[in-house]
């Protein structure tokens, strides 16, 4: 008997979403439009993120995503496994928010108090009693993360929200592994001296 009745069973592994991801890749080669279409949902809450601490602006994450995407749509081939398939895509998601950011250097940062909390944080919203806890710490994690760079922003993002190594994270940065180390020391001491001021 499999399972225990009335129970579901749970048959996706989060072990196996590496080799998910890979084998949606292998079919978007060959132009399976459904497949691009999972893996772009399975990719959108994460991209948004990332692209939200990168960037502080709301109104390209979006455009950021698109662009995102539609290089793994059009270079697919170009993935050689080496990495994982979420290493890959946030290197691009890297490369192509730098390069918006660029693009639109003449306004401003907003800080992600500004953004929709609905859609960055919809089951803390979801759940009523813990909204205001959820929120103040939110609201002081944004407030001492703007203190740091763009560059600074990623590399927290990706080793506490991401998992990554710093030898991946240079990879996905294209720069040396201690130039990541020392990205990583600058935003702990900017964000200790936030701690110590509150």
């Amino acid at each position: 008997m499999n399972g225990l009745p009335g129970k579901p069973l749970n048959t996706e592994n989060k072990t196996d979403q590496p080799n998910q991801d890979a084998d949606l890749i292998a079919r978007i080669c060959q132009a399976d439009e459904q497949a691009f279409e999972l893996l772009y949902h399975r990719f959108y809450s994460r991209l948004f993120r990332f692209i939200a601490r990168i960037t502080r602006r709301t109104d390209m994450i979006d455009e950021v995503i698109n662009d995102v995407m539609y290089v793994v749509w059009e270079k697919a081939e170009t993935y050689n496994g080496q990495c994982q398939v979420s290493t890959w895509i946030l290197g691009i998601a890297y490369n192509k928010a730098r390069q918006t950011l660029r693009n639109h250097r003449p306004f401003a940062e907003e800080s992600l108090d500004d953004m929709e909390v609905e859609k960055l944080y919809p089951a803390a919203v979801a759940q009523n009693d813990t909204v205001a806890a959820q929120t103040e710490l939110e609201n002081w994690l944004e407030s001492a993360l703007d203190r740091l760079s763009a560059e600074q922003r990623a590399v927290i993002e990706l080793t506490y929200y991401h998992g990554l190594h710093y030898s991946e994270i240079a990879e996905l940065m294209d720069c040396p592994e201690n130039t990541v180390k020392t990205r990583m020391h600058h935003a702990r001491k900017k964000l200790a001296l936030v701690l110590k001021e509150q």
